[in-house]
């Protein structure tokens, strides 16, 4: 039986994102494991001046001397890929390429993907954010094996992680970029030496999640069809992006008609009024929307105007929102 800790392992890493990179720290740091290169996305334009940046795993591989590769969603570069790393084991996670499956077959102790829902629930692109929008109680982190197909590999681990009801998209998701990062290399080397027998996913019982579930124009509030509790979690879910958002129209008095708020962070309350759904009110020096049910108004307790930076509710009323306390 392999002993890592005198012949670790070679690893070719896949990544792009903060995330990734939080992960790929605690691989290139653990003994057991030597990371022989990592492939993540070119560089992109980003900021106004449209500037060519690096990801910040490419970023991160530089700064320590790991070799950098591009596949550009290329066969050919992934060919390529694996006669220059010749990996033992790839390990993927936040890509955001699909992978042919000649290059995920190729490593002797297989490919593996970490994925954050408990699978096969919410296969997909944006598993955290659903978990959020739908009211789930807990989600998780699943570690699968590769295969060609979306998110169906075989599952090594999984771990439950309860949902607070004060959790957003990046606290959820710095809880478990965390947790992976304390539990993946002991899964690993149990999995390496044989101690973990994959257990195939119920397909029976997948949901998927795309992109598109949380784009901009599905991050607009609708007052009148959606249920004050569904609009206070897509607050939390679409943080830091596309973010919840409204365009007022029932302020035409306060002179403030038409603005488009993003909404950053909220709260439910108790209330009692007869305003329609969506108008913007102040009760108590606090900055409330009225929803579909009388008796429950949304705090909005910071906020966005479009095209200014974040601010509080009160900062809100002292400038833009201020003839709503009058």
């Amino acid at each position: 039986m392999r002993n890592l800790c005198t012949h670790p392992v070679d690893i070719l890493f896949l990544g792009s994102n903060w995330q990734s990179v939080e992960v790929l720290k605690t691989l290139h740091r653990d003994t057991r494991f030597n990371i022989v290169g990592v492939i993540t996305t070119v560089d992109k334009p980003f900021g106004r001046k449209q500037i060519l940046t690096p990801s910040l795993v490419k970023e991160y591989a530089r700064k320590n001397s790991i070799e950098v590769f591009h596949t550009e969603k290329d066969s050919r570069k992934y060919r390529e890929a694996l006669d220059i790393f010749k990996p033992e084991l790839i390990v993927c996670i936040a890509f955001g390429e699909i992978l042919p499956e000649f290059f995920i077959n190729y490593p002797k102790y297989s490919s593996v993907n970490v994925h954050f829902s408990i699978l096969p629930k919410y296969r997909g692109a944006v598993p955290i954010q659903k978990a959020i929008l739908e009211g789930e109680e807990e989600t998780g982190i699943s570690i699968m094996l590769m295969s060609e197909k979306l998110d169906e590999g075989d599952l090594l681990k999984i771990l439950k992680e309860p949902i607070l009801k004060s959790d957003t998209n990046l606290s959820l998701r710095e809880k478990l970029v965390n947790r992976t990062s304390h539990i993946l290399g002991n899964t690993l080397e149990e999995w390496i030496r044989g101690e973990i027998v994959p257990v195939k996913q119920e397909s029976s019982k997948a949901t998927y999640c795309w992109q598109r579930d949380i784009s901009k124009k599905n991050a607009e509030i609708d007052w009148d069809k959606m249920q004050p509790e569904y609009i206070e979690r897509m607050v939390r879910a679409m943080i830091p992006w596309p973010d919840a958002w409204t365009a007022l129209k029932n302020n035409r008095e306060e002179g403030i008609e038409g603005i488009t708020l993003q909404i950053l962070e909220a709260e439910l309350i108790n209330c009692n009024t007869k305003l329609k759904p969506g108008t913007l009110f102040v009760s108590s020096n606090q900055l409330l929307f009225s929803t579909n049910n009388s008796k429950i108004c949304l705090r909005t307790k910071k906020l966005k105007v479009a095209g200014r930076k974040e601010m509080t509710e009160q900062s809100f009323l002292n400038g833009t929102g201020r003839r709503l306390a009058t």
